[in-house]
């Protein structure tokens, strides 16, 4: 019998959920559906990610179903998600698939069908150490998203998670202010015991950070990075595959890198490649090996990934970076240690 309670509080112990860094053993996640992509409404915040060719497509058939105005695109789509659960389940890690969102809560929060985003879900929640946090996004699509994910959070509380729920923004495009805190999760890094929070001005703010803070508590530091504006999130401008190695676009950061990364192998992505393929929105597995889109631009940073001994796995993910998220927008961890 103690022999067989010491297997069962391993097993609980390997199971538990738990966050320690981006370049820790990544162990189980949510990851996006491959089965539904409503294209957003273009309100401000849309703005911020439709571009190019793809952003007048974006534009034209707004609040549509992809899978009726385009089903060959769709199935381009849906056939490189899959093809990214399929390769972490063959690793052995734990993929968790975003579901549905009622009829009712895709009118969430305006009454008004405004775009189905479930393809992506590293911005309706963040986990860091034990603590499972649904945030309150800025962008009205994305505020949706916890609605497809709600069981699987709530079940994290049988798995050692502290869960919580920053205060949501409503109805309003956005508010300023005390107490009207914005965090998305492409915004949030975890370094640690020190927390980035990306500030580009459309999506998280300094409010949400402040809460963020508060939230965790003296144990963590929270620490605002500000972005150029034309992109929503920092993880579009910054990777962090190990301790002392950071891929970013230095000319997408106009007060530069944290103070504490001025020691760190820095690896400066082109603005452009950063913005319309996503170069440094990657798929760190641990501190030995990143995925990596297999699409031709991407060569550089795999190559610069190469140099500096990383193994580098490479599979199809054009038309997600089309849309403006790649593989680390389309997962959050609930383990990597």
């Amino acid at each position: 019998m103690p022999q067989q309670a010491t297997e069962t509080n391993s097993d609980a112990d390997r199971n538990s959920i738990h966050v320690d860094s981006e370049w820790a053993e990544l162990k189980e996640c949510v990851y996006g559906s491959p089965d539904t992509w409503v294209l957003p409404i273009f309100y401000s915040d849309v703005k911020l990610r439709a571009q190019g060719e793809f952003g007048e497509f974006w534009m034209k058939h707004q609040g549509k179903d992809v899978k009726e105005v385009a089903p060959e695109l769709f199935a381009e789509f849906s056939g490189q998600i899959q093809g990214a659960i399929d390769l972490l389940e063959d690793l052995g890690v734990r993929v968790q698939v975003a579901g549905p969102i009622s009829p009712a809560n895709r009118k969430f929060p305006r009454g008004e069908e405004h775009g189905v985003a479930t393809p992506w879900m590293r911005d309706p929640f963040v986990t860091i150490g034990n603590n499972v946090i649904e945030l309150a996004p800025r962008s009205l699509f994305h505020r949706r998203q916890r609605f497809a994910i709600r069981e699987i959070l709530a079940e994290t509380m049988e798995r050692g998670a502290r869960y919580f729920a920053q205060p949501d923004g409503g109805a309003d495009d956005e508010r300023e202010g005390k107490g009207w805190g914005y965090l998305e999760g492409g915004d949030v890094f975890v370094l640690g015991s020190r927390i980035l929070v990306g500030h580009s001005g459309g999506c998280s703010n300094p409010e949400g950070a402040r809460w963020l803070q508060h939230m965790l508590g003296p144990d963590y530091t929270v620490e605002t990075v500000t972005i150029d504006p034309m992109f929503p999130h920092l993880d579009c401008v910054m990777m962090t595959p190990r301790e002392g190695v950071v891929f970013t676009s230095l000319e997408a950061l106009p007060e530069g890198l944290p103070d504490f990364m001025s020691d760190w192998d820095v690896v400066d992505v082109p603005k452009a490649l950063a913005k319309a393929h996503m170069g440094c929105n990657n798929l760190v597995l641990n501190d030995r090996t990143v995925v990596v889109p297999s699409e031709e631009p991407l060569n550089v940073i795999a190559d610069a990934l190469s140099a500096r001994n990383f193994e580098v796995m490479r599979i199809p993910y054009r038309v997600p970076c089309m849309a403006g998220g790649s593989f680390r927008c389309a997962h959050q961890p609930l383990i990597r240690r």
